[in-house]
């Protein structure tokens, strides 16, 4: 089966979100991208500096035409986003809805909404199921109190509901359309790494990617489409066949790429430096070059010891050798030690702004 791969954001989906930032302006913030890349542990201040500017511009631009009439912030207010998550997939899902709703019959959008909830928010929930056996469903999903009330509040007036939120998207499409013409270029250079990532790797799903290279594996839904996003720069939202990929997440696969080669790279180097033995043969050398018996005579150890070390010492690129006066000098390869420590540090800080 051919993967479809979408080249254009889907609009219905970029503009709730868009409306969901409008409300919650600290999700642009540094923060924002650190609760995001801790979970994949990036470093979120790299991808911040290089990202940041184009999504709160694209906010912005958005911003300066968007429509809100009263009661409008009722859908957005809640900053737990899963709720909004689930309507953006919900109208990309069905986008006959926008324009259509009013025509469709309470019972279908009613339907529609309990398949949603069971596939997107993974609550099982039959269809004509009494309301306090969708309570009961919704208590023992785990998700918040208000998540679970706006679910219920859709629910009880689904037709009016996603009426109102097929207005709000239609009045604000031109507020959209004005901010994509605003950051046109960042974003078709976006969209077009984005493509040829995808067709590099068509049978590979990003996030099980992702996950392999964490050491994690989990099942994944059988995608037959893949859409980009930018509103979520750094998600990858699974639904049972299409995929919603943040365009940044390139950028998370060559970190994590990166810190997997770090750790791979250095591991013989900390390994050696774990050995009592070979870190007392280093500390010596640190001071001035020595021959084998003269580090055996330091050190206490017999010369065969020595030459044992020596030989994952050399291998490794934390000494070398020099033949002066008929002896052969071990010397301490600093450029190695310091390469080793910066990585390390890299690593760990890295980890540790997300604490």
């Amino acid at each position: 089966m051919e993967l479809i791969i979408n080249t254009q954001l889907e609009p219905s989906f970029e503009i709730l979100g868009l409306l969901l930032m409008h409300h919650h302006p600290k999700f642009l913030e540094l923060s924002y991208f650190t609760e995001q890349a801790a979970e994949l542990g990036v470093n979120a201040e790299e991808l911040y500096k290089k990202h940041g500017p184009l999504l709160k511009r694209y906010v912005a631009e958005f911003e300066k035409k968007l429509v809100l009439e009263e009661g409008d912030s009722a859908f957005f207010e809640d900053e737990d986003a899963t709720f909004l998550i689930f309507l953006q997939v919900l109208f990309a899902e069905v986008p006959h809805w926008i324009d259509r709703v009013e025509g469709i019959p309470e019972a279908e959008i009613h339907s529609t909404l309990l398949e949603g909830i069971e596939e997107w928010l993974s609550i099982e929930v039959t269809q004509g199921a009494p309301v306090n056996e969708i309570i009961a469903a919704l208590e023992q999903s785990g998700l918040s109190a208000n998540v679970c009330w706006k679910v219920m509040l859709l629910l009880q007036k689904p037709k009016q509901h996603i009426q109102r939120l097929a207005q709000i998207i239609r009045r604000n499409t031109p507020a959209y359309q004005s901010a994509i013409k605003a950051i046109e270029k960042p974003l078709q250079r976006r969209l077009a790494q984005f493509v040829k990532l995808q067709q590099e790797m068509p049978e590979r799903k990003s996030r099980q990617r992702i996950m392999e290279i964490a050491g994690q594996l989990e099942e994944l839904p059988i995608i037959r489409a893949v859409t980009p996003t930018l509103i979520h720069p750094m998600l990858e939202i699974m639904t049972e066949g299409t995929r919603y990929v943040g365009l940044f997440i390139d950028d998370v696969y060559q970190m994590l790429e990166n810190l997997q080669k770090a750790r791979s790279g250095n591991n013989p180097v900390f390994k050696a430096l774990g050995d009592s033995s070979k870190f007392d043969i280093l500390l010596s050398l640190n001071h001035t070059p020595k021959y084998n018996l003269e580090l055996a005579e330091h050190l206490g150890l017999t010369a065969a010891t020595i030459s044992h070390h020596m030989q994952s010492l050399l291998l490794h690129g934390l000494v070398s050798v020099e033949k002066r006066d008929g002896r052969v000098y071990y010397t301490l390869q600093r450029d190695t030690l310091k390469s080793a420590i910066t990585q390390l540090s890299r690593i760990f800080l890295c980890l540790l702004s997300f604490v």
